[in-house]
């Protein structure tokens, strides 16, 4: 059985993964990794494949451009830093995606169920 299939026979024996929002969280934090991540190897591999006769740029080098670009350059082990924060933050939400969709919550309850939590309060009721 490959993964896809795994993944979604997982998701949909609990509730459907799709709306859960520690899910949600999960994927955005694995997306960001990917983004974050190539934007720095697309940096670490303009600056190490310069125009023939310019020299190899150095690190301060892609400081500068960032400190210019955005206003702040978390250095060269910062990044990785980053990276391993936002990829263990999307492990972290993974692990509880399957923790609350098990014995958390309900079973037989599909998670488009508990989006309905805003529209039970106080405010929109019609009294």
């Amino acid at each position: 059985m490959t993964h896809l299939d795994w993944v979604s026979n997982t998701g949909y024996q609990y509730g459907n993964f799709h709306y859960n929002p520690a899910h949600m969280i999960a994927i955005t934090f694995f997306f960001t990794t990917c983004l974050a991540l190539a934007l720095h190897g697309g940096l670490i591999l303009s600056s190490t494949n310069p125009d023939k006769g310019e020299p190899v740029k150095t690190p301060e080098h892609e400081n500068t451009m960032f400190r210019d670009l955005i206003g702040y350059s978390v250095g060269t082990i910062g990044i990785h830093r980053v990276g391993l924060f936002i990829a263990l933050s999307a492990v972290f939400f993974s692990a509880v995606c399957i923790v609350i969709s098990g014995p958390l919550w309900a079973e037989g309850q599909a998670w488009s169920e508990w989006w309905n939590w805003w529209r039970n309060l106080p405010i929109w009721s019609a009294s």
